[in-house]
């Protein structure tokens, strides 16, 4: 029952996908590592919880999942690896510090009216978005003062 209840499993059940061994792993590791988290991070992870599921089906649900809108890809670090997010009801929202790396997460992104402006001019339907800035948080700025 508990599983029915899962946005993230509703999504794909939505969308007719069944909810493999493997999808159901790598699910697991993303949502206990609150979804920061690389594809070589999952690996390991999903490694270690059932050494049975191949690389292949690991990368074949980072795709699935990222084409549900369950997660976004973002280059945190600058790193040619992508950090796996978790699109919590639809988006997520980082400042970086483009000196030390840190990343800061907030909830409202005061977004809700451009997406349905968007909606309308565009005639489409907006499921999710991920935000990003760039800058020195206060710890850098501190100390470049």
């Amino acid at each position: 029952m508990e599983q029915q209840q899962n946005p993230y499993i509703k999504r794909l059940k939505q969308a007719g996908y069944k909810l493999t061994n493997a999808r159901q792993t790598v699910l697991d590791v993303l949502e206990a590592d609150h979804g920061h988290i690389t594809s070589s991070d999952v690996l390991e992870q999903v490694e270690k919880i059932n050494p049975s599921i191949g690389r292949a089906s690991v990368f074949r649900t980072l795709d699935l999942f990222t084409q549900l809108g369950i997660i976004r890809p973002t280059y945190i670090d600058t790193s040619l690896t992508p950090t796996y997010v978790m699109m919590h009801e639809g988006h997520h929202h980082h400042v970086i510090c483009t000196r030390c790396n840190r990343v800061i997460e907030f909830d409202n992104c005061g977004l809700e009216q451009l997406s349905k402006t968007l909606e309308e001019k565009l005639n489409i339907k907006i499921n999710g978005h991920l935000l990003e800035f760039y800058g020195l948080c206060d710890q850098c700025t501190d100390e470049s003062a």
